[in-house]
């Protein structure tokens, strides 16, 4: 208990120096989760341009907002790494946008406002293609999954219809997102 309280402590204190602008916390925090927020940028985004984007963001991002790290709810290294992981995500909700108006865009034949053959063949295949991965996951992640995308709900909303803790949900959805990019992946390197 007293190292716990000695480094939730420190961490406070190396939170409050950076957000001073002391070059020291600065390095420290630098060190400390540089390469493990590249990590968690690589996996997510699976580039090493928008990792390194990533890191920046999420320093800034602890400047802006590290008045809000409080160590007596949680240790500094959660705060961090969820902050990185919540603008990752960000980033591909953005993405996934930016798709699907290309794709609408991209999906009306300059002779008519119908969509092409060629666009209802790829549709029909993605859509069997992720129906089939969507079965193949395990309850729990499928109906997070099914909530939070489909449904348009909130992850407090998924995790208060399924009776379960807002953190089981987002755990869920990742490890579902996780599997489905395998599933994917795994479809196109065989075709």
């Amino acid at each position: 208990m007293a190292t716990s309280n000695t480094a939730r402590e420190a961490d406070a204190r190396l939170i409050a120096a950076f957000l001073r602008k002391d070059r020291s916390a600065a390095n420290q925090l630098f060190d400390r989760y540089a390469s493990r927020i590249y990590g968690l940028g690589f996996m997510l985004l699976r580039s090493k341009t928008d990792a390194e984007d990533l890191v920046q963001d999420t320093f800034l991002k602890v400047l802006r907002t590290g008045s809000a790290f409080d160590a007596r709810r949680g240790s500094l290294d959660v705060w961090i790494l969820m902050n990185a992981r919540g603008l990752a995500i960000d980033l591909l909700r953005r993405r996934t946008l930016e798709m699907r108006k290309q794709s609408l865009a991209n999906m009306r034949s300059e002779r008519s406002d119908e969509p092409s053959p060629e666009w209802h063949a790829e549709h029909t295949d993605l859509l069997q293609r992720a129906r089939i991965a969507m079965r193949q996951l395990p309850s729990g992640q499928r109906s997070a999954l099914e909530l939070v995308y489909l449904e348009q709900r909130s992850t407090k909303e998924a995790a208060e219809l399924q009776g379960i803790p807002r953190g089981t949900v987002k755990s869920r959805i990742g490890a579902g997102i996780a599997t489905l990019r395998r599933s994917f992946s795994e479809v196109d390197d065989a075709a």
